[in-house]
């Protein structure tokens, strides 16, 4: 029997993002405004050690991950692939690298300031499928000449190292890369619908020169299907956030809202649609936490992270369209945040491998 009872250790880490994602809230506006998540945020929501806990593969928590992407994305979206990003990279490294690479790369986030690494495995010309990636990595006397771009890759212009999937002797391989090495050059900010805060950037290799021991897992090699299946259940954890966020805004609204000498929430029609929001927003959650705990288990996460992932994506849409429906022409008004959480839904949907549980 399934049981979706958290334990004592998520309850008490939930509540504690949850205040946090509180005190967040307000500054989601301004952020999307102004295109940037402020440096005191980011180092507010790294003090919660959600990423540095990654760098112990034993004691980190595909479930518990999830269960706090959520929270956070009920705040703001952005503020959560913040975090997803370079959480998604220390995992990567953590419980796929080598001996050297864990001793080389994981000290470098336990700090107390936030510290952006980035997972990039989209494409400009991605089309949703993963196989298709264009990014070659060629074997040379020394090690591998990296070419390609990827993106868009959130914060690309605070990351300190990317870890890039290419193709490599017919096969998908990951390596990590420094952005000081020659021939890595980082694009501008990319001006987008939604998401407005995350500043992502296309990030291109030319010819970089990597080691041997660039490649993730060293002589082993990696896993990359596991990667795409942590990220694929990150973004249907925040799209879950999301829709709770549309759907805790919507809810008090219509009951307050009287229109023909009645609340909104009483008509027939919109009370249905309510408990609709609900039921989806439920579904997702347990399609999501499926997905982390068969993660979790070094299970085969690959279907049921791309059932969530996909069913996330569409009822995120609807539930943040309905929100906005809801509000009538308010909804459209920036008075109102749910025309910002309908485009971020929107760009989350489509924002396939930049991040990880």
């Amino acid at each position: 029997m399934i049981s979706f009872e958290l334990t004592d250790e998520q309850k008490l880490a939930q509540s504690m993002v949850q205040e946090l994602a509180a005190s967040l809230r307000p500054a989601a506006r301004g952020a999307d405004d102004r295109e940037e998540i402020p440096s005191s945020i980011l180092d507010e929501i790294w003090s919660t050690g959600i990423v540095q806990s990654q760098a112990d593969a034993d004691a980190s928590s595909a479930t518990l991950n999830a269960l706090l992407f959520e929270e956070l994305a009920v705040a703001d979206a952005a503020f959560a692939i913040a975090v997803a990003a370079p959480t998604g990279f220390v995992s990567a490294i953590a419980t796929q690298g080598s001996p050297a690479q864990k001793n080389n790369l994981l000290p470098l986030f336990a700090t107390d300031k936030y510290r952006c690494a980035g997972v990039a495995i989209m494409e400009p010309d991605f089309a949703f499928d993963v196989s298709a990636v264009r990014t070659a990595a060629v074997k040379t006397r020394d090690g591998y000449r990296l070419s390609g771009i990827k993106g868009p890759i959130p914060l690309a212009g605070q990351c300190s190292h990317f870890l890039v999937v290419a193709q490599c002797d017919g096969a998908l391989e990951a390596f990590v890369v420094d952005r000081e090495l020659k021939g890595v050059s980082i694009g501008g900010k990319r001006p987008n619908i939604g998401l407005r805060a995350l500043e992502t950037a296309a990030v291109s290799f030319e010819n970089v020169e990597l080691p041997a021991g660039a490649r993730l897992g060293e002589s082993t090699g990696c896993d990359v299907q596991r990667i795409v299946d942590s990220g694929r259940t990150a973004l249907a954890a925040i799209m879950t956030g999301i829709s709770r966020a549309v759907m805790e805004f919507v809810i008090p609204y219509t009951k307050e809202r009287v229109v023909h000498g009645a609340a909104l929430a009483q008509k027939q029609v919109i009370a249905f649609r309510l408990a609709d929001m609900r039921i989806e927003t439920d579904a997702m959650r347990w399609m999501t936490w499926k997905a982390a705990s068969i993660l979790e288990k070094d299970g085969d996460a690959t279907r049921q992270a791309q059932l969530a992932y996909t069913y996330a994506a569409e009822q995120a849409m609807w539930i943040a369209d309905e929100g906005v429906q809801m509000l009538g022409g308010h909804g459209y008004l920036r008075d109102n945040p749910v025309e910002m959480w309908y485009r971020d839904a929107r760009s989350v949907s489509v924002f396939e491998g930049a991040v990880g549980v």
